[in-house]
């Protein structure tokens, strides 16, 4: 049958607000297709109808001879299933946060009678973001966008969910985007500019000396830890978690996750939690140091049990990272818990289950051990989908493997999958985020990306195919194994292959030269040309400090865009020239510990 311009509305219970928003963006999504209101009743051809039903096993929508029921167990999924709707049968594509692309070259749309959307329901519980920057009026377009893909978990800094406005925290409940508030939050928890006079004993020992801690909040704490042993220092951080969840009632889920970095206190009871000859992995960045899973494991399933008899409805996160990746022996992951594991300096030319990786099988490996640790807890995956490269927009062509990667999550018993992202480099990266939104609900691999091409490029689709076909070759060039930071790139790659994908960006762009998403293609890969000329001539006939200036100035001067996150280009080109000033080899960020994981995959990742 023909859905056209008549259609009536106003059958909708209206429930709560999630169910009013979905009554609201059907209406404005239908305007928006067809360019005139939604008629009144008297004149309608087509009744739509939201049935909410919890016995229902996912959102549907079914199409009758008269009308369309949207049909689902919670008034979220009877959102999802209007955008999916929107997406599949109105020609729209919610690729890009504030910008809602729709073909509007038919006037009608063709519907069959029956099932339009059959029991859609998710394939991983938790879908989401991990936020590592302030909240913004662009956060009402990221929580927009998170709702018409499907996420419904964002995690952000404690600092950042302090100074999140009320306004914009209903936006998100209306959305059924949970917040969870933590991160690295030792410092938080027990900030050093309130107890380190008072309570010394309360911070690490490291080298016979009690550390004297940062109290700069926007420093990178690398290297300074808790006396996580100490009774007292635990009670005060559950006294400090119950405030908080009691100031913050919202919050039903909130961190203990170590300052970024090592620095774990040596103290004489704390050192009985090491043994100090098991030391980390290559592969988890923390070969230099020993393991500090059991130290960390006990801190937290004291924690957990404190805080469980005050306020048994909190969970709490904690994180399998560096120097401790796998769960301790005898840790069980409790109700209440959750684990985010992250495969941190992953290698990204081989999937996550690979057996032939040298890196990403011993992240399996660990990640298989916490999955049998579950003893009522939960276990998400913490990505990197944008890059292990702080934000510094390199090529990572990832939205195919996303799929595969996350049905064997799902089929290992993870419940949920997150990435760090930026909107800043949303041009860069933002494939990978919609196709790890839709791999997440159990979307076919080729419909969805067919689809999400079609939906950006229309008609070039296959041009733009070609273009991420190139763009992923140059990142396989790099070697059977790669670690996404610049060196590994640069290092082993041609410039011929960057002046190609500059070429094929171009190509795109002449197609259709008003499309600010292929301008922005067009710059990308013209940053990444000119970086790694920039690269070659330092390795080759060497280069001087006004050379780097002169490329940061460039960047600069680049149009507003959806490509860089220039204070982290700022920060990687100021270490740059840092070395051309002492005369220290460029590698990364200037991190002594860093430079030396680089040396070593210099010689071993070749």
């Amino acid at each position: 049958m023909i859905l056209n311009k008549n259609v009536a509305l106003e059958n909708i219970r209206q429930q709560d607000k999630t169910l009013q928003l979905a009554f609201d963006e059907l209406k404005s999504l239908w305007i928006k297709r067809f360019g005139c209101p939604v008629k009144n009743r008297q004149q309608a051809v087509i009744d739509i109808r939201f049935d909410l039903n919890t016995a229902a096993k996912g959102f549907s929508v079914i199409a009758g001879s008269d009308n369309l029921t949207f049909h689902a167990p919670t008034a979220v999924e009877i959102l999802y299933a209007v955008y999916d709707f929107a997406e599949e049968f109105l020609g729209f594509c919610f690729f890009e946060p504030g910008v809602d692309r729709v073909d509007k070259k038919n006037g009608v749309v063709e519907l069959k009678g029956g099932a339009l959307i059959n029991n859609r329901k998710p394939l991983l519980a938790n879908r989401g973001f991990i936020q590592e920057f302030p909240f913004s009026e662009d956060s009402y377009q990221t929580g927009d966008w998170m709702a018409k893909n499907k996420l419904n978990y964002l995690m952000t800094w404690m600092k950042y969910y302090d100074e999140m406005p009320e306004a914009m925290k209903e936006f998100y409940q209306i959305r059924g985007i949970e917040i969870e508030s933590g991160h690295h939050n030792f410092n938080y928890w027990i900030p050093p500019e309130k107890y380190y006079r008072s309570r010394p004993d309360f911070f690490a020992v490291i080298d016979g000396r009690r550390i004297s801690p940062s109290t700069d909040k926007s420093a990178l704490l690398l290297s300074e830890q808790l006396c996580t042993t100490n009774p007292e220092l635990r009670a005060e951080i559950v006294k400090n978690m119950v405030a908080y969840c009691r100031k913050h009632p919202e919050v039903k889920t909130i961190s203990l996750i170590p300052n970024d970095g090592f620095g774990w206190c040596e103290c004489e009871r704390c050192s009985t939690f090491y043994d100090k000859n098991a030391m980390g992995g290559f592969y988890s960045v923390s070969a230099h140091v020993y393991k500090a899973g059991r130290i960390y494991h006990d801190m937290v399933r004291d924690v957990v049990t404190q805080l469980a008899r005050l306020l048994p409805e909190i969970n709490v996160t904690f994180c399998a990272y560096v120097n401790y990746c796998a769960p301790s022996d005898g840790f069980k992951l409790e109700k209440n818990m959750a684990v985010h594991f992250a495969p941190y300096w992953r290698c990204i030319n081989h999937r996550i289950n690979d057996k032939n990786c040298g890196t990403n099988s011993y992240y399996a490996a660990d990640l298989k051990k916490w999955l049998s640790a579950k003893a009522g807890g939960k276990v998400n995956i913490y990505e990197y989908y944008m890059g292990v490269n702080l934000y510094v927009s390199l090529p990572m062509v990832h939205h195919e493997d996303i799929f595969d990667e996350i049905i064997w999550y799902g089929e290992q018993g993870v419940d949920g999958v997150l990435t760090q992202f930026h909107l800043s480099h949303w041009t860069v990266y933002g494939l990978n985020y919609c196709m790890m939104a839709k791999a997440a609900y159990g979307a076919d691999k080729k419909y969805a990306i067919k689809s999400a091409l079609r939906g950006i490029f229309g008609e070039d689709w296959k041009v733009a195919e070609r273009f991420y076909t190139a763009m992923k070759k140059l990142v396989l060039s790099a070697g059977n194994c790669h670690i996404p930071y610049p060196y590994s790139l640069f290092n082993r790659t041609s410039i011929k292959q960057y002046r190609k994908i500059h070429v094929l960006a171009q190509e795109l762009l002449t197609l259709s030269t008003g499309d600010k998403f292929r301008k922005e293609l067009v710059l990308w890969t013209e940053y990444l040309l000119k970086f790694k000329e920039l690269f070659d001539r330092y390795q080759n006939e060497g280069i001087q400090i006004e050379d780097v200036e002169g490329f940061q100035q460039w960047l600069h001067k680049l149009p507003p865009s959806r490509i860089l996150v220039l204070p982290k280009t700022d920060m990687l080109l100021g270490a740059w020239i840092e070395c051309l000033k002492t005369g220290r080899e460029w590698l990364h960020f200037n991190l002594d510990w860093e430079d030396n994981y680089i040396r070593k995959h210099r010689e071993s990742l070749k």
